[in-house]
């Protein structure tokens, strides 16, 4: 026979309506969603004295077993395919299933242990709106009387009532941490990492990334879940793929099933079905891309495009602080005449690199360059010109500290950093370079100064001005111990011997004593072009 509780023995109906208000009380007071789960399945199991209750959400094209009582917890997560078993088929219906006998059920889908005799699934809809299924069973047949159904019926409003609560205020709460990250942190390598997962976690989608426009085409900057993370860094034209499109299209696109779609870029996850991309939009200017993507099929409806359309606002908030932060950081660090990094910047650097010369054996060097006789070109054709004639010995200096046909740094090195030190001088450090390497690229730049410079900038037709301009380069190699100021000591001393010597040339630290460097001869065999990174 079988036991109830005494909850429906003495005035039925105005006893089920009290019990309907406390558990009402009850859970809408949790706001909390797996507390909120729980106290659902463990107040209907001690209300009706049923032996299993769970609690499946709908995500995407799927039930997901949320919260259970008497089975193990290893069941939660579990996913049932909306159609299949009694709950899938019960979430396509949004109909109650009631099945007397398991034994005589073909679609019955049994987990655990436990034997099952009889089943009730009751769809939990709110405002038109699945979200999800409330699942009892017993170890006897027809265990469920008409008014467990009733009962069970009426409380599935009140749950679906406190899921959307709960389910709302989860998403504002993510919004709103998100937004207090944004105030915290500037830095978008940090910040679009926290966001998608933030996202992928609380939203329970399958994966969620963040793609920034760059010139014409879509640039991976964070994604979280199964995307591969070899994707950080991939260009997406724009156009192209289903955020290329929303990107050119500057609108949302909702995929219920990319194998449909001929234009689908893989991104590396297996399985996947269905996609949405939102654009990120400030101002009228378009940012980058928000996308999501699942593996069921038609998994995102208007919520999950009205949700992400205000995820949205906050990425594009994101990008714009992250942009402000860059161009404020770079300010910092960069000589706003010539565009080269500044003398504060080149000590920090210079400081890292000595401490990683240091550390791991890596050869270092210093360039020093100094442009020859450049007062003359101030005085004789004035600053306006003599600001031309700097930001051409930069432009040159940045462009060619590199030439791509030689052996390069160790992979993992970093490229040379080029420095503004004075008024007319430039301060090259370079990793992993020896002197033999740091002379073949000093002597390079020598010739570059003499030869493109002068006529580049208009210096022949300047009247009253040099010829051409020509620079006098130190160069220096780290030697174990010491420390900033003498290294630069040293490339300084070599660079004014190089001017003392007849200007014009190429003069490294190890030279002392020795004659300089005839003008316009190279400091090293160009045959050794290649030792310069080792």
């Amino acid at each position: 026979m079988k036991l109830k509780s005494p909850l429906f023995s003495l005035c039925p109906g105005r006893r089920r309506d009290r019990l309907l208000h406390e558990i009402a009380t009850q859970i809408n007071g949790e706001l909390n969603l797996d507390k909120l789960l729980l106290l659902i399945v463990q107040r209907v199991q001690a209300i009706l004295g049923f032996s299993y209750c769970a609690i499946l959400l709908k995500e995407g094209r799927e039930l997901v077993i949320r919260a259970v009582t008497e089975y193990p917890d290893e069941i939660i997560g579990r996913k049932i395919p909306l159609g299949q078993g009694i709950s899938g088929r019960c979430a396509l219906s949004r109909k109650e299933m009631l099945v007397a006998d398991l034994s005589l059920c073909d679609h019955y889908i049994h987990l655990g242990d436990s034997v099952f005799r009889s089943e009730l699934d009751i769809p939990i809809v709110f405002h038109d709106s699945l979200l999800g299924v409330l699942n009892i069973q017993s170890r006897r047949r027809n265990a469920f009387s008409q008014r467990d159904i009733e009962f069970l019926r009426m409380m599935s409003c009140q749950i679906g009532v406190a899921l959307h609560n709960s389910l709302t205020l989860t998403q504002m709460q993510l919004l709103q941490d998100i937004g207090l990250k944004l105030v915290s942190i500037a830095k978008p390598d940090a910040l679009f990492p926290l966001i998608v997962a933030d996202a992928r976690q609380r939203l329970h989608y399958d994966s969620c990334a963040i793609l920034e426009v760059r010139h014409r085409h879509l640039e991976f900057k964070a994604s979280s879940g199964e995307f591969p993370k070899e994707l950080i860094g991939l260009k997406i034209p724009l156009g192209q793929g289903i955020t290329g499109r929303c990107a050119l299209e500057q609108r949302v696109i909702n995929i219920g099933d990319v194998r449909q779609d001929p234009g689908y870029i893989a991104s590396g996850i297996s399985d996947v079905r269905s996609e949405i991309a939102c654009p990120v939009i400030a101002n009228g200017e378009l940012l980058g891309v928000l996308t999501v993507e699942s593996c069921s099929e038609n998994a995102f409806g208007e919520d999950d495009v009205r949700l992400l359309n205000i995820l949205s606002l906050q990425v594009a908030v994101g990008m714009r602080n992250a942009r402000m932060y860059a161009e404020i950081e770079n300010l910092a660090v960069t000589d706003p005449l010539t565009g080269l990094y500044n003398q504060r910047y080149f000590y920090q650097r210079l400081g890292a690199e000595i401490a990683r010369s240091q550390r791991y054996g890596h050869p270092l060097s210093l360039v020093m360059i100094d442009l020859d006789d450049f007062k003359k070109v101030n005085d004789s054709c004035g600053h306006l010109f003599g600001d031309r004639v700097l930001r051409e010995a930069a432009r040159a200096t940045r462009a060619n500290i590199r030439r791509y046909d030689e052996t390069m740094v160790l992979k993992g090195g970093e490229i040379d950093i080029v420095s503004r030190y004075g008024g007319e001088e430039f301060i090259i450090i370079q990793p992993d370079t020896n002197l033999e390497g740091a002379l073949v690229c000093a002597e390079r730049l020598r010739r570059i100064v003499a030869e493109q410079v002068g006529p580049n900038s208009g210096l022949p037709h300047c009247s009253g001005g040099p010829e051409r301009l020509t620079a006098s380069i130190g160069v220096a190699a780290y030697r174990s111990g010491e420390d900033i100021e003498a290294l630069i000591k040293r490339t300084d001393m070599a660079m004014y011997r190089a001017k003392k010597s007849g200007k014009n040339r190429v003069v490294a630290d190890s030279d002392a004593g020795k004659p300089a460097a005839a003008a316009g001869a190279p400091a090293r065999n160009e045959e050794k072009e290649s030792s310069r990174r080792i």
